[in-house]
């Protein structure tokens, strides 16, 4: 290096910087180049250093200790701590400077009391605390807002289950998806595919309650006479999923558990509208099968349990509606309501077909309660006759609650019943009942 470039003459002077501590010296030592702060750590002014040797400062405990020498003997750079004559500590750096025979010409130093570098080393650490809980945050977002095309999953519930998806799509384990007709067991199945490893392989799905029992076994591997391959065959590779398999025979399910045994290379999702577990307790499911299908189990509520799905459902399928037909209607509030707690044992199939009906069937861009079908319609009594604007959320959510319980309370016998059907505890019902009817109520209404 060429330290004339650098330095165009060694004349002592004060260089122009007055927020960093620089000191420049020779290779014996004289200091030559210092700036408008140099100093400060040792009470010294900048013209007290210039001229002077660091030898010199060290021996009467200025510079303890001087750090040229150490970058002239060690020919690279240096990092020490100075103690000042106040008792303070100063980190020093030295770089060297060489000239065209690679020995050391000049030492730059710069120095940082160690109470400033403290102060920014606890900012570094808590900046780092606050992006691992920013990290923490985005990543729990992420988790919240899984989109699966085609379905609706953004209640609480629901949420649980996507996650569990999300974490056994990169297993092959088999898995168990139960719920009710119609709540998104089969996209939640091609979600769980989409996400493995043989998401660029084949899913089949095979509805097995349609299979007679005397092919069953023929279905599966393509023996017999039929010439073209069986359900495990056209699997290899990718993924089957077993839909109904609570409807299949204890033979058929014999027949499954021998073939399903020797497959190596296909993934397994088992489909069914009842719990495998309580099926087995009644003797109507093989325990053997049960065991190899059952190493993960989500379970999908059904739409009367999950009001966020049903209530982002009601938006969605009126927004598809409108695009569908080219309209541009609404849902009165009465009717909105009085969806939101009508019970939907066909979730969201169901729901897709009253909406649709009721859609079609309103003459005006307002679709209303009459506009339900026929057996949708609540009776005079049952109707929520609510305007939602003007009125608080907590008003409505509880002229809804009372109308909700009351209209459960007509419907069925007792209270645990109730508390079933509205996904709540026994006692909760007992209590909110007692909170909006006069009448005393025991444990049990008959």
């Amino acid at each position: 290096m060429n330290s004339m470039l650098l330095l165009p003459n060694t004349d002592e002077e004060i260089m122009d910087m007055h927020d960093e501590d620089i000191i420049i010296t020779t290779h014996e030592g004289k200091i030559i180049k210092v700036t408008q702060i140099s100093g400060e750590h040792y009470g010294l002014s900048p013209a007290q250093l210039l001229g002077r040797s660091v030898f010199d400062l060290e021996a009467q405990g200025i510079f303890t200790p001087a750090i040229t020498p150490e970058v002239v003997k060690k020919k690279k750079k240096v990092v020490i701590v100075q103690t000042t004559p106040s008792g303070r500590k100063v980190l020093i750096t030295g770089i060297p400077l060489f000239n065209a025979q690679r020995e050391v010409e000049f030492v730059i130093s710069y120095s940082y009391e160690l109470s400033e570098l403290i102060v920014m080393k606890e900012y570094l650490q808590d900046l780092e605390t606050e992006m691992s809980k920013v990290k923490e945050e985005l990543a729990h977002l992420r988790d919240q807002h899984i989109r699966i095309d085609g379905a609706i999953m953004e209640s609480q519930s629901s949420s649980r289950a996507v996650k569990t998806a999300l974490k056994m799509a990169s297993y092959d384990a088999p898995i168990v998806i139960h719920g009710e007709h119609g709540v998104g067991k089969m996209t939640l199945a091609k979600f769980i595919h989409s996400k493995s490893t043989r998401h660029e392989d084949a899913f089949i799905e095979v509805n097995c309650s349609t299979i007679p029992e005397t092919v069953f076994e023929i279905a599966f591997t393509g023996q017999g006479d039929i010439k073209s391959p069986g359900y495990l065959s056209l699997s290899q590779g990718g993924t089957i999923v077993l839909n109904e398999i609570d409807q299949i025979s204890l033979a058929s399910q014999c027949i499954l558990y021998k073939h399903l045994q020797l497959q190596q290379s296909i993934r397994v999702i088992a489909v069914s509208e009842a719990s495998l577990e309580d099926l087995v307790k009644k003797g109507s499911f093989r325990e053997d099968l049960f065991y190899y299908l059952n190493l993960a189990s989500i379970q999908l509520k059904p739409l009367r349990e999950r009001p966020e799905d049903l209530e982002k459902a009601i938006s969605q399928l009126l927004q598809n509606l409108n695009e569908k037909y080219k309209q541009e209607k609404k849902v009165a509030d009465d009717l909105y309501l009085h969806l939101l707690q009508h019970e939907w044992m066909g979730n969201f199939r169901e729901l897709k077909n009253v909406m649709e009906r009721s859609f079609i069937e309103s003459e005006s861009t307002v679709i209303a309660l009459h506009d339900l079908p026929i057996q949708y319609q609540p009776s005079e009594d049952e109707q929520i006759g609510i305007e939602i604007d003007g009125q608080t959320l907590p008003h409505i959510l509880e002229f809804v609650e009372k109308k909700v319980l009351l209209n459960a309370q007509r419907r069925y016998k007792t209270t645990t019943v109730m508390a079933q059907i509205l996904g709540i505890s026994q006692p909760s019902v007992v209590r909110k009942l007692k909170k909006y009817v006069n009448t005393t109520i025991g444990d049990d209404i008959e």
